[in-house]
Formats: C-alpha cells, structure tokens, sequence
C-alpha cells in the first residue's frame, strides 16, 4: 500500500515538474513569430504587445470565469511584462470573515493564495523566464483588494 503512494506521489511530482519546464503552445507561437527567442526572452516588445492585447480581447469572449468558489474574474489584459486581472469577490460570508480578520491579514491570505497557484498564473515560460508581475484587483460587496506578485516571489 506504501509503495502504492510513494509511487502516485513521485509520477505526480515528475508530471509537474517536467510541465513546468515545457513551452506553451503560446511561447511556441511567439518563438515562431520571433516575439521571443528559443531561450523564451522577450525579444520584440511592441509586436508582444499587439498580440497580447489581441488575445485578450479574443479572451474577453469568455470573460466572466469563476476561478473558485468565492471569485469571478471579469476581465483580463495580457502585456509583455505584465497581466492586469480585475474580477469580484462572490461569497456572501466574505465580508464578515474579512471583518473578523482585517483588510491586511486578508491582502496578506489573498497574495498567499496567488504565490501557491503561480503554476497557473505564470503558466507560459516567457512569463516566468522574464521580469513579469500580475496585477489583481478584486472587490467585495464594502471593500477592494489591490494585489500585486512578481514571477521572482515564485518557486516554479
């Protein structure tokens, strides 16, 4: 039963640590366009930027997208060295837990929450291999969260 467990953990752990080391089918685009290079830095910042922007209108189809149960994001900019997230918080106990907690402690839990999912927020390798930061404001029903991270406060 041990060696069951052991085994699931280390093909877990080999699935994501060889994902994380793999180009997304969109830095395999930017490389092919030459936005970025094969080392995945950036290379043509404005063009970068044209298409991002394009993409995140083409994304804004989709928009909104409930990332848990607590958060709807509403909109999305992608740039060459930053993503601007802006979305609100859902859950109708939200406000009493932040309250209870203060706005700090609840700023310091929400970056909490985005340094452990920085797979997901930096999932292309061009984010990850050059300065980039996500910019995320999310409002609750009496408050809004300014959050900031950058991709070197990540363990990728």
């Amino acid at each position: 039963m041990n060696f069951k467990i052991i085994y699931q953990l280390s093909a877990s752990l080999f699935l994501c640590f060889s994902m994380a080391t793999h180009a997304t089918e969109l830095d395999n685009f930017l490389i092919q366009k030459k936005l970025i290079d094969q080392h995945y830095k950036i290379k043509d910042k404005k063009n970068l930027d044209d298409l991002l922007t394009a993409l995140s209108e083409e994304d804004s189809r989709v928009l909104p997208i409930q990332i848990d149960q607590n958060t709807l994001i509403e909109k999305i900019d992608l740039f060459h060295d930053h993503i601007d997230l802006q979305g609100i918080i859902t859950s109708s106990d939200f406000n009493q837990f932040a309250n209870s907690v203060g706005k700090e402690r609840i700023q310091s839990l929400l970056i909490k929450g985005m340094i452990e999912n920085c797979d997901l927020i930096f999932e292309n390798e061009f984010q990850r291999k050059n300065p980039y930061y996500v910019k995320m404001k999310l409002v609750s029903e009496h408050k809004s969260y300014d959050l900031k991270i950058k991709n070197d406060q990540c363990a990728f």
